[in-house]
């Protein structure tokens, strides 16, 4: 639950960072100052927004897995629903400051393609990374089974051999007598 509150965290301080930014440049634009460095850092704060709420996201589908044995269930379930809802409130406000309060009202439309993009990119991969593993499995258990097919071939040929041998041993000992 550390890696949840501290990546939960470190979003609502990027969400509060874009906000802080975003003021900054309305102040230094409204008195005719240069904004490219105010515009790099709301870009900064962004990107650790976006990977703060993929790593909620990710720590909370592994506690959905992993439970807290300190929380109940539902406890888990509450706190994971409220954080995910509330990131994607700060999301919205977020993609709000983007295109109302700074000149890059363009670059949202653009990022939610990219991000789209992306993330089917990951997705396929991923699905290809599943299959190849899930392929492996396969050509493992068959080779284990053609091991053990070998392995009871040649345990039956060495103890007909052995039967054989020991009957044509009877033999000469019935022979000889």
């Amino acid at each position: 639950m550390i890696e949840v509150a501290a990546a939960y965290a470190t979003a609502q301080a990027a969400v509060a960072g874009v906000k802080a930014a975003v003021s900054l440049y309305k102040d230094a634009k409204a008195v005719g100052k240069d904004v490219s460095s105010i515009m790099g850092e709301i870009t900064s704060h962004l990107g650790s927004f976006f990977e703060a709420q993929e790593e909620v996201v990710k720590a909370s589908h592994q506690t959905s897995i992993n439970p807290i044995k300190q929380k109940s269930l539902d406890a888990q379930a509450l706190d994971n629903v409220i954080r995910v809802r509330q990131l994607q409130q700060y999301e919205v406000e977020l993609r709000e400051l983007l295109i109302y309060h700074t000149p890059m009202a363009g670059v949202w439309d653009d990022f939610q393609l990219e991000r789209k993009k992306l993330r089917d990119e990951r997705a396929e991969e991923e699905s290809k990374q599943r299959q190849l593993a899930a392929k492996a499995r396969k050509l493992r258990q068959e080779l284990k089974d053609k091991i053990a097919l070998y392995g009871v071939i040649v345990g039956s040929i060495v103890f007909l051999v052995s039967v054989v041998s020991y009957m044509f041993y009877l033999i000469a000992q019935h022979a000889r007598s």
